[in-house]
């Protein structure tokens, strides 16, 4: 895409700190009515003549540049993503057509359809950190009646889709050209058109390219505070503070909390607050443990890391932060849950966290993923383990903490030769956000993109068909973008990928080559554009 040269417009902490309770914010921009009309008609025109066109709608309809190109929005994805984010190849139109019928109950027709997307084409696993980000956008007006997408604020932390996120639902509705941002993972449903018009909601996919080193809005203030409106059912400030730290580039993403919460409380009285009959009391005991007596933090771990891995999830989601907080004295008693979790193997539940549609992994892994530095060494240790599952998990915990995981380099490169794909995807991905030492894992990185191993050219995903292979070959490329010109070694490689198969990995192999840019790269490139270029005027009484 061309992008604008006009300056963007970024947000301001009250709408960061909104993004990270809720998991998403509206945003308000300029762009002309006819605009956000056009691309409407093409969509109708799309629909008409055949099937939805999937990740083909943006050269099908290129008029999206002049809304994904507004300073408003470019603002807001640098703001949330830093400002040389990935526009990832998925996207997508999801059009729907009037009911036939009305419900009996609408709230409940919603809630049925809640759900927190997969990751596209194949599973990765859900990340806590805001690094993948979704516009959803509507070409023309879209008021409840229409049926338009719903959210359920606060979600974005959750393993799976309860029932009071299906009935807490609140519609995302607006005039035409409405555009909101959410956390990927935040959970949302579409809603019932009692209309007699067609809706189109179109979304968009970006990810974070390089970890965050400083705020990238229009920050005052780098101490977290909860927003002056926090839409969100429960009160997780020990997660959200964490989550605000990590985007301000803290080296302590525990930090604002930490500080922030002096505690002289009782132990053992607040682990008999821990009640699943009270939630919000729950919490509010949870946010003081996690700043307990240095004398009592064993047992403020022992109680938190018995509510992880089930429900209530905001509850989960809290002890996960409030041990991270806790640090040095949670890392051994959380690496012998995963040693536990793994050895117990994928029979007893283990499996139902990993298939080709959704990843959950432990909640462990991401209390010692927010830890940092310290928990390094002992998931280093567990990168030898026989055990496909907590390899897994140890190679994401490490990956989630960055640069602070750089030591782990040649450990991970090493699990790049494991004979579970699972392990090297994950591996893949975490190389990517560590983004340190790459002269130590390209060589090998590079072979996927033109090598395959034949157990891996199983179809894993039935009707799309997509294998192994594919995912492993986009988290290589995906990995290469985020290194930018400490990838330029894999660029012959990067060129072979442009024709891949898969049409996701030559996609984010073009990003890469983009950031090369060497000449080669850049001719590279153009050829492919040039080649695929999709003329938009073009219909069957238009032919040529």
């Amino acid at each position: 895409m061309t992008y604008s040269k006009t300056e963007p417009v970024l947000l301001d902490d009250e709408q960061v700190r909104s993004y990270i309770t809720d998991g998403y914010i509206k945003l308000d921009y300029s762009v002309p009515a006819e605009v956000h009309e056009a691309i409407a008609v093409k969509l109708d025109r799309m629909l008409e003549l055949g099937p939805n066109l999937g990740n083909n709608v943006l050269p099908h309809a290129p008029e999206f540049r002049h809304i994904l190109n507004a300073p408003e929005v470019r603002g807001a994805l640098i703001s949330l993503l830093g400002s040389d984010y990935i526009e990832h190849p998925h996207r997508y139109c999801h059009n729907m057509a009037p009911f036939d019928e009305a419900p009996e109950d609408i709230v409940e027709a919603v809630g049925k359809r809640a759900h927190q997307d997969s990751y596209t084409p194949m599973a990765r696993p859900r990340q806590h950190y805001p690094r993948y980000a979704r516009i959803i956008y509507y070409p023309r007006d879209t008021p409840v009646l229409h049926g338009p997408t719903h959210v359920t604020p606060g979600t974005q932390f959750n393993k799976r889709v309860t029932e009071e996120d299906r009935a807490t639902a609140m519609p995302m509705e607006g005039p035409a050209g409405s555009l909101w941002i959410t956390h990927f993972d935040v959970v949302h449903a579409a809603g019932v058109n009692l209309s007699d018009a067609t809706r189109h909601m179109i979304k968009f996919i970006y990810i974070r390219r390089t970890e965050p080193q400083t705020p990238s809005w229009n920050c005052d203030s780098e101490r977290w505070q909860n927003p002056g409106t926090v839409e969100a059912t429960y009160d997780n400030e020990v997660a959200w503070s964490h989550m605000w730290d990590w985007m301000c580039g803290k080296s302590d993403r525990c930090e604002s909390f930490r500080s922030a919460a002096a505690n002289d409380a009782d132990v053992t009285e607040l682990i008999g607050a821990l009640s699943d009959d009270d939630v919000h009391g729950s919490l509010a005991a949870i946010r003081q443990l996690a700043v307990p007596k240095p004398a009592a933090a064993g047992e403020a771990v022992s109680a938190l890391a018995e509510l992880l891995n089930k429900d209530h999830q905001a509850v989960r989601a809290a002890a996960t932060y409030a041990l991270a907080t806790i640090g040095e004295a949670a890392i051994d008693p959380l690496i012998a849950r995963v040693k536990e979790a793994g050895a117990a193997g994928w029979e007893d539940g283990a499996q139902a966290m990993w298939n080709e549609g959704t990843v959950h992994l432990l909640d462990e892994a991401h209390a010692l993923a927010g830890m940092g530095a310290p928990a390094v060494p002992a998931l280093i240790d567990l990168l030898d383990s026989p055990d496909e599952w907590t390899r897994i998990n140890a190679a994401f915990a490490l990956g989630e903490m960055e640069s602070a995981a750089a030591e782990a380099v040649p450990a991970l490169t090493r699990c790049l030769d494991d004979d579970s794909h699972r392990v090297v995807r994950t591996a893949l991905d975490s190389l990517g956000t560590i983004g340190e030492n790459s002269d130590q894992y390209l060589p090998r990185m590079r072979r996927f993109l033109v090598e395959t191993q034949t157990s891996w050219d199983e179809v894993l995903t039935g009707k799309r068909a997509w294998s192994a292979r594919d995912q492993v070959r986009l988290n290589a490329a995906t990995a290469m973008a985020r290194l930018g010109p400490a990838a330029a070694s894999a660029e012959g490689e990067l060129i072979h990928a442009l024709e891949d198969p898969c049409g996701y990995v030559g996609l984010l192999a073009t990003d890469a080559l983009q950031h090369l840019g060497s000449e080669t790269a850049n001719q590279a490139v153009m050829d492919l554009v040039m080649a695929q270029r999709w003329d938009s005027s073009l219909y069957p009484e238009r032919p040529w």
